[in-house]
């Protein structure tokens, strides 16, 4: 009997060893893993951290060469063509009268250029693009170079009573390329011949309307390229709401609407769903 209790003393005792020996492994192995992670952790945020500072790094050195740009044209350009327009204002005292007219001609050329330049430096200083010179002759220099570079024939209906210049320079350039990147999508995709764009006001809602007589397709079974994603992005970046309506054999519209924004308004305007123009406090 005593033999029998100290053999299962014994086996009791391994038995009770076993099991510490088990519970010390796991207590390591879970140790190594929580250290395995807290080392990745502090691998992952010192990658995040040399991330944001390499971005912040490009972003200097984007606002250095903007401040670059413009100092060189406004200081060396513009200092050159001040001293052109000295030159010819000397020579105008000829008595010559084609050589004056002419010379006066080249006078106001240079002005034209000057404020140009002028105003190029100025928003190269500012990081924006305020102003997009002429938005419809942009447009139409756009929907030229198009027909130039493709089979297509573009029709462009605008009203001329509406001074399309005074939109905000973030509705121009992203509404530039919303046409742009629209007309590419017609010349990969649609096989089509003719398009027609249509800019329109209403009250306080900028509409429009890009409109291909190309083969379309099934809007609830086409999947959604790139091209479509840039344009919802703009979009959205307008605040406004867009929509396509395409039908297979009979071409497609694209309707896009927008606020009509300007720098000058002190509260930002969206589209809503139904619709209808909401206001929003600028930050």
């Amino acid at each position: 009997a005593r033999d029998q209790q100290l053999i299962l003393g014994i086996s009791l005792g391994l038995v009770l060893l076993g099991l510490a020996a088990i519970i010390i492994i796991t207590q390591r192995v879970r140790v190594q893993r929580l250290r395995f992670q807290q080392q990745q952790q502090e691998s992952n945020q010192e990658i995040f951290n040399l991330m944001l500072a390499q971005k912040q790094k490009m972003e200097e050195g984007k606002n250095s060469e903007k401040k670059r740009i413009s100092e060189e044209l406004h200081d060396g350009v513009l200092g050159a063509m001040n001293g052109i327009r000295m030159v010819l204002l000397g020579l105008n005292k000829k008595t010559d009268d084609s050589a004056v007219n002419m010379r006066g001609e080249a006078l106001e050329k240079l002005k034209e250029v000057q404020e140009e330049i002028r105003s190029i430096s100025h928003e190269l200083n500012h990081a924006s693009y305020r102003k997009f010179h002429n938005f419809i002759n942009s447009i139409n220099d756009l929907l030229k170079e198009t027909m130039a570079a493709s089979d297509l024939e573009i029709a462009f209906n605008y009203n001329e009573d509406v001074e399309w210049d005074s939109l905000s320079g973030d509705t121009k350039i992203n509404l530039y390329r919303i046409i742009q990147e629209s007309l590419q999508n017609i010349i990969k995709h649609a096989n089509a011949s003719k398009v027609d764009l249509d800019f329109e006001r209403l009250e306080d809602l900028l509409k429009i309307r890009i409109s291909d007589n190309g083969k379309g397709f099934d809007v609830r079974k086409a999947k959604k390229g790139i091209g479509q994603k840039n344009i919802r992005s703009r979009v959205q970046k307008l605040n406004g709401t867009w929509n396509v309506e395409s039908t297979p054999g009979e071409g497609t519209t694209i309707s896009v609407l927008l606020p009509y924004q300007t720098d000058q308004q002190e509260t930002s305007l969206l589209v809503n769903e139904a619709g209808q123009l909401e206001e929003v406090k600028k930050d």
